[in-house]
């Protein structure tokens, strides 16, 4: 992730076992909110249609150096090409404004062009949006950060079969991640509410379904008197800790 000079140690030689009851691991649709481009910035847009790459690199001028690399693909595209390509863009919102549609369910997916190996889109997120934990598995994955900061958190396979976070990574405006197979991240934006976060992503060939990893809260038979139920504080509606919290 963040090129081939910026990835986190490599996750390829952990056991790919994940330990039942302490990770889940599982195949996830995409997110719930895809759209393709809209002629405005508005969350009702009903997009333009199914764009050629020909129509897309007319529309969206500064992507046309990308889209043409894209268009000649006939299998996976190398990561770090998109990488380099992503880097030499000088792209901002405006740009691609008619991709900028923003979900009200969590960040969304504007594709702007795609065929059976790439898709190209723009990602949509207010303050507070995030994916899910994820890898790449075969699939290229490489996106530029157009607007806003974004967060990347970087995970690591365990011995154990948990995954542990080993970085957070702040991404402003022309930061690119290129994430491998075994990388495992999640992507969000931290911002403050109202400000947003837009991102212009490249999948060889595009995601049909990732796998996604999650904080699972095991509690030992033992220790269940002294702990509260995951999520019991918030549903009361209180910030202090319950009689059940002891310190680690």
């Amino acid at each position: 992730m963040g090129g081939a000079e910026n990835r986190p140690p490599s996750a390829q030689n952990w056991p790919s076992r994940l330990s039942a009851g302490l990770v889940c691991r599982y195949a996830l649709p995409m997110p719930p909110e895809p759209a393709t481009a809209s002629s405005t910035e508005s969350p009702a847009g009903a997009g333009c249609g199914s764009l050629t790459p020909a129509d897309a690199a007319g529309r969206f001028s500064k992507l046309a150096p990308v889209i043409r690399y894209l268009e000649s693909l006939n299998g996976r595209a190398d990561l770090d090409k998109l990488s380099d390509l992503l880097s030499g863009l000088q792209v901002a919102r405006q740009d691609i404004a008619p991709a900028c549609v923003f979900g009200q369910r969590g960040y969304r997916r504007n594709t702007i062009c795609e065929s059976p190996w790439f898709e190209l889109l723009a990602l949509c997120w207010r303050s507070g949006d995030c994916t899910p934990i994820h890898d790449h598995k075969g699939v290229s994955c490489a996106f530029r950060v157009v607007e806003g900061q974004g967060t990347e958190i970087r995970f690591v396979l365990t011995p154990s079969g948990l995954i542990c976070p080993a970085a957070s990574i702040p991404m402003n405006p022309g930061y690119v991640c290129a994430a491998d197979e075994p990388d495992i991240h999640q992507v969000a934006n931290m911002q403050a509410p109202g400000t947003d976060l837009v991102t212009l992503h490249i999948y060889s060939p595009p995601i049909k379904k990732m796998n996604v990893y999650e904080f699972a809260t095991p509690i030992s038979a033992e220790c269940a008197d002294r702990y509260a139920k995951p999520g019991a504080a918030a549903k009361a509606g209180s910030a202090t800790k319950t009689t059940g919290d002891l310190p680690c």
